[in-house]
């Protein structure tokens, strides 16, 4: 009996939506699953959603690994193969970590999760302090940028970075007052 209410306890901490991804579903008893697209296999995040954080920006890894190669004025070519080679390594353990999970074969998505909801379940603080911080990036891209002198694709690679902190410092600050608000 105790064992039951555990168990329904861990679906309800599931059903707060602190997980959300490109291939983040629910499934029909509210666990967040991760679907993989090319094996069409299920998989449930239930009490590893922190280790799924992890992996889920590994193409985003893989870019800072480039432009942070980039800014020590190093070969294209090279800047590309440690971008490529962060991501390849994280792909190859977050393939590793899947294989560790439970699964589901021939799942069907139906209900995404939503981002937002992985914005709510972070208290107040946690939400004005990273709309702080993604401000200030997109500032300091700029100041660098004009800073170094940068001229050409790499001006306007470091315009898009800043407009894109920006644009997630806004989400921030919309999810923000839409709590607020209820």
């Amino acid at each position: 009996m105790a064992q039951g209410r555990k168990t329904r306890q861990k679906q309800q901490t599931d059903l707060k939506g602190n997980v959300s991804g490109w291939h983040v579903y629910k499934d029909e008893r509210g666990r967040a699953v991760y679907y993989d697209v090319f094996s069409k296999t299920g998989y449930i995040l239930a009490n590893n959603e922190e280790r799924y954080k992890q992996f889920s920006m590994r193409f985003v890894m893989g870019l800072i690994g480039f432009i942070l190669i980039l800014m020590f004025n190093m070969p294209i070519w090279l800047c590309v193969l440690a971008g490529v080679g962060v991501y390849a390594f994280l792909e190859f353990r977050f393939r590793k970590f899947l294989a560790t999970l439970p699964r589901i074969e021939n799942f069907k998505c139906n209900e995404k999760m939503k981002s937002e909801a992985s914005i709510k379940t972070l208290e107040t603080n946690k939400v004005i302090l990273k709309m702080v911080l993604l401000i200030a990036l997109s500032v300091l891209i700029v100041l660098n940028a004009q800073n170094e002198r940068y001229t050409g694709w790499m001006l306007y690679l470091n315009y898009v970075i800043s407009a894109l902190a920006l644009i997630f410092a806004l989400y921030h600050a919309k999810e923000l007052i839409s709590r607020k608000s209820k």
